[in-house]
């Protein structure tokens, strides 16, 4: 495994937290649409009122469940990649790897936060990186 497919790895927590926040606020803005329209829809005679409540809360069920599953994906990937940091056995190194890859962190707030040179920091990443490839091809 090169550094590039351990980075393309490592990133796959950020992109589902990312792809699961959108789903969030689709969720969001569909209760929100039905919350909105359902005092239209009371007192409403025939005409299929029912027929769009029912769509309505059908389509909201579906987010839901999608909303679920994104979450249990993403929880699982998050704990996996955890444990892949962990195993570097350095403090020093999986905290790099934890802050940007687990927490989002810019390179600038990672050296504030840790108290080194942004050179520094790069130079942890990259040995991080490599511990995580090299182990990788050790697996195999």
């Amino acid at each position: 495994m090169t550094t590039d497919e351990v980075k393309k790895y490592l990133r796959q927590a950020e992109k589902l937290d990312k792809r699961l926040k959108r789903e969030r606020r689709n969720l969001e803005k569909l209760m929100s649409a039905a919350e909105y329209r359902s005092p239209a829809f009371e007192g409403v005679g025939g005409g299929g009122s029912g027929d769009k409540i029912c769509a309505a809360v059908s389509r909201i069920m579906e987010e839901e469940q999608r909303v679920q599953e994104l979450t249990d994906l993403y929880t699982a990937k998050y704990v996996e990649i955890e444990q892949t940091i962990r195993s570097i056995d350095d403090d020093t190194l999986e905290e790099v790897l934890e802050l940007r890859y687990l927490h989002g962190q810019s390179w600038e707030d990672i050296a504030d936060t840790m108290h080194y040179a942004l050179r520094s920091v790069y130079e942890f990443h990259g040995r991080a990186l490599q511990k995580i490839a090299v182990k990788c091809i050790e697996l195999q």
